[in-house]
């Protein structure tokens, strides 16, 4: 689709929003589609199938239309940041931390007008945002 320059911004700030409207129905409806079509019921296939596992005691069971195999899966979250960090710093054990940019800071920055920290890319896009208008 070739948007016409000649159209007024009205125009297309309307057809825009209709769009993104639409979009976010279709991909709602899509979800709720996954869910109920293969989601719900592949869920309680690997549960059936994690159980066989634990009840024969096996690591993986392969039949004529596949394999099925355990494999742990884990989670790591901060409870505690602040303890978190005290530790880190504490016992010096940096390699338990990922260490990024804060993004808010570094925007601070620029604004203030300072220099990017060493060690740090920062790259910006110009990009349109729209708003639908209050009814």
């Amino acid at each position: 689709m070739t948007i016409q320059i000649k159209e007024k911004p009205a125009v297309l700030v309307e057809r825009y929003i209709s769009l993104r409207n639409e979009r976010k129905q279709f991909d709602e409806k899509a979800a709720a589609m996954r869910k109920a079509n293969y989601d719900d019921e592949m869920v309680e296939l690997e549960n059936g199938l994690l159980d066989i596992l634990n009840k024969t005691g096996s690591e993986s069971i392969r039949s004529k239309s596949g394999t099925v195999s355990k494999k742990l899966f884990s989670s790591v979250t901060t409870a505690d940041g602040a303890e978190f960090r005290r530790h880190v710093i504490g016992a010096e054990a940096w390699d338990l931390a990922d260490w990024r940019p804060n993004k808010t800071a570094i925007e601070e920055l620029i604004e203030n007008g300072d220099q990017l920290p060493p060690g740090v890319n920062r790259t910006t896009t110009w990009k349109i945002h729209v708003l639908k208008a209050k009814e």
